[in-house]
């Protein structure tokens, strides 16, 4: 349960603009750096649950 007392938006005037460059590519190379079996055991620890504590598909797919 949450008690929610103030929200806010942004007229998003104060965000900056930004070129687009191109895509980032670190995510497939620290892939390849660890390996099938290392990135198995990556999502095993970290991609069966969400951060609210609920079963990810991942992790439904498992039981």
């Amino acid at each position: 349960m949450a008690e929610i007392s103030l929200v806010q938006t942004s007229c998003g005037w104060g965000v900056p603009l930004f070129d687009y460059l191109g895509q980032r590519d670190i995510h497939f190379k620290w892939a390849a750096k660890i390996g099938q079996e290392g990135l198995e055991e990556y999502i095993e620890e970290n991609n069966l649950v969400s951060l609210d504590g609920l079963p990810t598909s991942l992790g439904l797919s498992k039981e």
